[in-house]
């Protein structure tokens, strides 16, 4: 039951955020444009910053799912 009552502020949190959509869209041309770009990954770093890239990976893919229903 708590599980969803996260999920539902989760969504109401979602529905109430105001969308940069130029630059959400800008962003997904990019991508879809250039590809994913390859990167040397210092393993050390991304240990660290874990929790950092986690989050903005999230946001990131409710911006295009956002872009996607819009």
């Amino acid at each position: 039951m708590v599980q969803h009552k996260l999920l539902k502020a989760r969504v109401q949190e979602l529905a109430e955020m105001e969308w940069d959509i130029a630059a959400i869209e800008a962003r997904y041309r990019k991508l879809a444009a250039q590809g994913i770009p390859r990167k040397k990954i210092n393993r050390a770093k991304v240990i660290a910053s874990k929790q950092q890239i986690l989050e903005r990976v999230q946001r990131q893919a409710e911006e295009y799912e956002y872009l996607s229903h819009s």
